[in-house]
């Protein structure tokens, strides 16, 4: 049995985690591919759960042993999607999504095709600043730098196959469904 990719990107604060979370409660076959990074966790954040935090030099180092489908720096870190855990959800017929930035997202949809490709928009840009803003989790530079990427982010929600405003969870996950379901 053949899975299903799923690239879902949005800019920070749009409610990825959430979104993911929901769906993964509302259907066993959805698994996150747990990414990579070098960013220290947020509270609340679990190893290999959330992300597996990796030091630069181990990023690197599985980088250059090409175990990464793809990698880039975000927000000054870096981040990856690894392929041996992607391929072999794949294989067990799951959903496979991938979270990640429109700059990773991009490069998947170059290399994996076939992938769906979904962009989360905010109900409006006020309320994104609000969301990221009640997170507290980063400083002032932090915090302006995600919205200034936002824009940019948003900006490039055309490139993806499908665009999804998440101003509703319900919706949000129906919607979803609707397009791996469609193509399973």
């Amino acid at each position: 049995m053949s899975g299903k990719l799923v690239i879902l990107s949005g800019p920070s604060g749009v409610g990825k985690d959430t979104v993911i979370d929901e769906w993964r409660r509302t259907d066993p076959d959805v698994t996150r591919v747990v990414a990579y990074t070098t960013r220290s966790p947020r509270p609340g954040e679990q190893n290999h759960v959330d992300y597996h935090f990796v030091s630069r030099d181990d990023f690197l180092r599985q980088a250059s042993d090409k175990r990464f489908l793809e990698f880039k720096e975000v927000h000054g870190n870096l981040y990856a999607t690894p392929k041996h855990d992607m391929e072999e959800m794949l294989e067990q017929g799951k959903i496979a999504v991938l979270k990640i930035d429109v700059q990773g997202a991009l490069a998947v949809m170059n290399l994996r095709p076939d992938a769906t490709s979904v962009f989360l928009l905010p109900p409006s840009m006020a309320e994104l600043e609000r969301r990221i803003r009640d997170r507290g989790t980063e400083d002032p530079a932090q915090l302006q730098r995600r919205l200034d990427n936002a824009l940019g982010e948003v900006d490039q929600a055309p490139k993806y196959r499908h665009q999804i405003v998440n101003d509703d969870i319900e919706r949000v996950i129906e919607e979803l469904v609707l397009l791996t379901r469609a193509r399973r």
